[in-house]
């Protein structure tokens, strides 16, 4: 008799990536608008923001789907799940929007 499992393990990984996705966004939502916001007190300063901010939201979008596929694979091989570039890459990302927000607050 096959062995019935109540749920799909892959599942899991499918809501996982959506909350890694979500996050991702919601940072390059907000420092698109914390860039706008810097921009109407200096060009310059938005600009060098957003060079060091909007890649690294790339980076991470990127990491995400990255991640999605190897743990797909992962998970039918029944081998260990990928290691944590991803949620390093996020914690830079949130580092570096907090940098940009102290940009605003000095220059507003």
């Amino acid at each position: 008799m096959a062995e019935h499992q109540p749920w799909d393990p892959g599942l899991q990984i499918e809501r996982t990536t959506l909350a890694w996705l979500r996050t991702a966004l919601a940072f390059t939502v907000s420092l698109l608008v914390l860039l706008k916001l810097i921009s109407h007190h200096s060009a310059m300063a938005a600009v060098v923001c957003a060079l060091a901010t909007l890649p690294t939201s790339g980076v991470v979008a990127w990491l995400v789907w990255r991640r999605h596929h190897r743990s797909d694979r992962r998970l039918r091989a029944k081998a260990p799940l990928p290691g944590g570039a991803l949620p390093a890459a996020t914690a830079v990302l949130a580092m570096l929007a907090g940098a940009t927000g102290a940009v605003y607050v000095l220059f507003a």
